[in-house]
């Protein structure tokens, strides 16, 4: 197949892949995002409506801390390189989607795009990570879903 087909099937295949997919699509289905977009279910998002759909990492490049790979520790703002990656590439990566609902997954996520200075009605703020590992993930998303599911309304009719 063409290398541009071959990469977005690669991309529909490997994003969010797994218990991390699953929890996500149960999560933005909980809150209305389906219905915002205009589809039977978010799952949709990852096989024939990914056209809706941009996913990038708030560090959109590999991050070693002492050898490890970077997992939000130091945080985004308290780090000189992971700060100026945050309010420049990521900035520049949000602003080319200027209608996009932002759905940062989890805290280290969140600070990285509140550094972008981009509209917060465009964020989804409180979106806990959909990880398998995020032992408090079901508590967080509960604690926040009610004014998850009123942000995906307003962006709906502002959009």
């Amino acid at each position: 197949m063409p290398d541009g087909d071959a990469l977005k099937e690669a991309d529909e295949v490997g994003s969010f892949a797994g218990s991390m997919r699953t929890n996500m699509i149960s999560m933005l289905n909980g809150i209305g995002l389906q219905t915002a977009l205009g589809v039977s279910s978010t799952a949709q998002l990852f096989a024939e409506r990914s056209d809706l759909l941009a996913s990038t990492s708030a560090i959109c490049h590999a991050v070693f801390i002492q050898g490890a790979n970077y997992s939000g520790s130091p945080a985004v703002d308290r780090h000189p390189v992971l700060t100026a990656f945050a309010r420049q590439v990521l900035k520049e990566n949000l602003e080319m989607v200027p209608d996009a609902l932002v759905i940062p997954l989890g805290k280290a996520a969140s600070k990285a795009v509140e550094l972008t200075n981009i509209s917060p009605d465009r964020v989804l703020s409180g979106f806990p990570h959909p990880s398998g590992a995020n032992g408090h993930r079901a508590r967080l998303y509960a604690e926040a879903r009610e004014a998850m599911t009123q942000r995906v309304r307003t962006w709906t009719r502002s959009s």
